[in-house]
């Protein structure tokens, strides 16, 4: 055994703990391989970090060595717990942040825990949520799915949000459909400031304009469902009450033909008011587009449908109402 281990043991069994331990750190530094000067040094070290170095030694020399790699087991929870206690602690700080609108002092704090822990989702979920940054939320919701492969709701934002980063026009319009118009002008200046030439220049700043002035009437915001089902409603209540005149206020006489019809009309006025209004809906995800948002040609196309489905309900009626037409003397009792 070396004269210098034998005096650190000597050391701490005398209880000079201090100069022990210091005395087998000197030892373990020439020979990092001196598992017993390691085995020593994990019953004098107090700090955790350093305690967790030494019993990785241990292992690394010896890894049969059962007792220490429970204690290493131990220690390496000790900190996980402690850090999830740290890391819930500020994001309840963030989430009061939040609520006070401290929004930028609320990101900086989640980009201080995110860059600490890679794998803090929670905190990865909130800057993907409140970050204006696209390039950030493209980023963040790609950790949220290296975290979780099987979030598909998260996927599905991510697709969105590489859309909304390639398209921020159709960026600027959704906030704006929305009722968030600070957040639409925001996006047109930054644009204005990276426009390549005057004519798109101009076209950014009228956009500004229009929305500024549109701020400044204080319109109240109506929601896109509502118009949405508003304009979805007109149709089939015009169809609803032709039939009821076609029938004589007779439900007798209505016919399986007429409920077909009838549902007809409510799919093409559907499709109609989905195609007039720009909206984000999931038959614009269906039909390929990653943020659900229509294009003109799409949305004429769709509309179109919507107006062919609508139409032929009405011919059909028109003609079922025409082979009827020699009834109507019976019914009202002449021969």
């Amino acid at each position: 055994m070396d004269n210098r281990l034998r005096e650190a043991i000597s050391k701490a069994k005398a209880g000079h703990e201090l100069s022990a331990r210091d005395l087998f750190i000197d030892i373990v530094e020439d020979n990092p391989d001196d598992k017993l000067a390691w085995l020593w040094l994990i019953g004098l070290l107090d700090d955790r970090d350093d305690l967790i170095i030494a019993c990785e030694n241990v292992l690394r020399i010896d890894p049969s060595e059962k007792r220490v790699g429970l204690r290493l087991e131990k220690l390496r929870k000790e900190v996980v717990l402690e850090n999830e206690r740290r890391e819930k602690a500020a994001l309840a700080k963030i989430d009061y942040l939040l609520q006070q609108g401290n929004k930028e002092l609320a990101l900086t704090r989640l980009r201080k825990i995110v860059q600490k822990n890679r794998n803090a989702e929670t905190a990865w979920i909130l800057l993907a949520k409140h970050t204006s940054n696209l390039n950030e939320r493209v980023q963040a919701l790609s950790r949220i799915l290296a975290l979780d492969p099987r979030n598909e709701e998260k996927r599905a934002a991510l697709r969105r949000a590489h859309y909304f980063r390639t398209n921020p026009l159709e960026l600027a319009a959704s906030h704006e459909e929305r009722g968030e118009i600070d957040e639409a002008i925001a996006i047109y200046e930054r644009l204005a400031a990276k426009a390549k030439g005057r004519s798109e220049w101009d076209r950014v700043f009228r956009e500004i304009h229009r929305l500024e002035a549109l701020k400044a009437e204080r319109i109240v915001h109506i929601s896109s469902k509502i118009t949405l089902m508003r304009l979805s409603l007109g149709i089939p209540l015009l169809f609803f009450f032709m039939v009821i005149i076609q029938t004589g206020y007779d439900f007798r006489y209505f016919t399986f033909l007429m409920g077909i019809e009838f549902l007809m009309v409510i799919l093409g006025a559907f499709l109609m008011a989905v195609a007039s209004i720009r909206m984000e809906h999931y038959l614009w995800a269906v039909l390929g587009n990653a943020a659900g948002r229509g294009s003109k040609r799409l949305r004429l196309l769709v509309g179109a449908m919507g107006f062919t489905i609508t139409l032929s309900a009405f011919l059909l009626l028109s003609i079922e109402s025409y082979a009827r037409w020699a009834t109507v003397f019976d019914y009202f009792g002449y021969n």
